[in-house]
């Protein structure tokens, strides 16, 4: 109906159920002119009294006995509609889309999702396990809302939230000659095969300039942004590769992890997400990290 505002439906439904103009404007905060002028302005709109009035008394008249019940469910619907938007705004209620590695799953990540589950039980929430640089893809293209990720490289676009740091091992297969050493020297790697972080990722130069500084250029022989595909070809005998010390019970029988005395890289594990366009839900979980949104650029 043209001109007609919600004012005018909670007017009605205020002087029904007050049966009183004076009762119904302090009810709604106004004066009692205003209450008149806006049932006057109901009325002719619908083409109808709405209201007998006398000097003891106020009452619907047929017609608005009729469609008190439709103003009532329409006022109703948009009460409802309203809640449900700011419960949305909350992220109390939508989607939170999380990128993982596989290792991952054995980490922090599925205490944090399963508190985050617990305080928002009516987000959905869906976890694809994503291998590597393709989670920050498509966090980059929006088509999840957070991602997992150790050694995660620097985008300007992006905020990194530490969740743990840990200490980087060799990972060797366990005919290695070092395999039954209890603590190894960067050094002692010199002659291995290295299987590394793809070339341009921080991680990478790190080794690689960690290796220069014990004397001698890594021999790489393979490149891979999922730890578990890099076990995989330490298994198969394509060369050594470092890990955090959390690793230790996912590599399999015929691997082993050995500490490196001299190596002072730390491994960081981070949640990601995109510094724009955060949906509530992701704002959310966030807050359940215990960080402001914005987290801490990088």
């Amino acid at each position: 109906m043209k001109d007609v505002e919600l004012r005018h439906l909670r007017c009605l439904v205020a002087v029904a159920e007050e049966r009183s103009f004076s009762r119904a404007a302090m009810r709604l905060g106004t004066t009692q002119p205003s209450v008149s002028q806006l049932l006057k302005r109901l009325e002719d709109v619908l083409g109808h009294r709405l209201v007998e009035r006398d000097r003891t008394s106020v009452a619907l008249s047929p017609f608005g006995e009729a469609v008190l019940p439709m103003m009532r469910q329409a006022l109703a619907a948009v009460d409802l509609a309203m809640e449900e938007t700011r419960r949305c705004l909350r992220g109390e209620v939508g989607r939170l889309r999380i990128g993982v590695a596989t290792l991952a799953l054995y980490g922090k990540a599925p205490s944090l999702i399963r508190r985050f589950r617990a305080m928002y039980p009516e987000v959905e929430v869906t976890m694809t396990v994503i291998r590597g640089n393709d989670r920050i893809r498509l966090l980059l293209e929006g088509e999840i809302d957070i991602a997992f990720i150790a050694a995660a490289p620097s985008y300007p676009t992006l905020t990194q939230i530490p969740l743990s740091e840990e200490v980087l091992c060799a990972v060797l297969p366990d005919s290695h000659r070092l395999a039954g050493a209890e603590t190894i020297g960067l050094a002692d790697l010199a002659d291995n095969d290295w299987i590394m972080p793809p070339a341009g990722m921080p991680l990478h130069n790190d080794i690689v300039r960690e290796c220069h500084r014990a004397g001698f250029e890594p021999r790489i022989t393979a490149e891979s942004d999922d730890f578990s595909t890099a076990f995989g070809l330490v298994l198969a005998g394509t060369g050594i590769a470092l890990a955090g010390e959390s690793f230790r019970d996912f590599t399999g029988p015929h691997l082993v992890l050995r500490p490196i005395r001299d190596l002072p890289l730390r491994l960081r594990h981070v949640l990601l997400h995109r510094q724009s366009q955060m949906s509530p839900t992701t704002l959310a979980f966030i807050a359940t990290l215990g960080f402001t949104p914005l987290g801490n650029r990088v």
